[in-house]
């Protein structure tokens, strides 16, 4: 079991070593989808509370 913590933890610093190279367009791709991501959910949190407000007790 050390030794599969172990591995996971040199790959997570030979992944962070990669990072520089690739320069921060990796950022702003991160940054880009988590954006879309958070716009495409509150539309549907919006939808939702519309579909609420038509509710009727019993009826839909």
């Amino acid at each position: 079991m050390t030794e599969l913590i172990l591995g996971i933890g040199k790959l997570f610093t030979w992944s962070y070593k990669i990072l520089p190279v690739i320069g921060h367009f990796v950022d702003w791709l991160y940054v880009a989808i988590l954006s879309l991501f958070l716009l495409y959910w509150c539309k549907r949190i919006i939808g939702f509370t519309q579909k609420d407000h038509k509710y009727d007790g019993d009826h839909l």
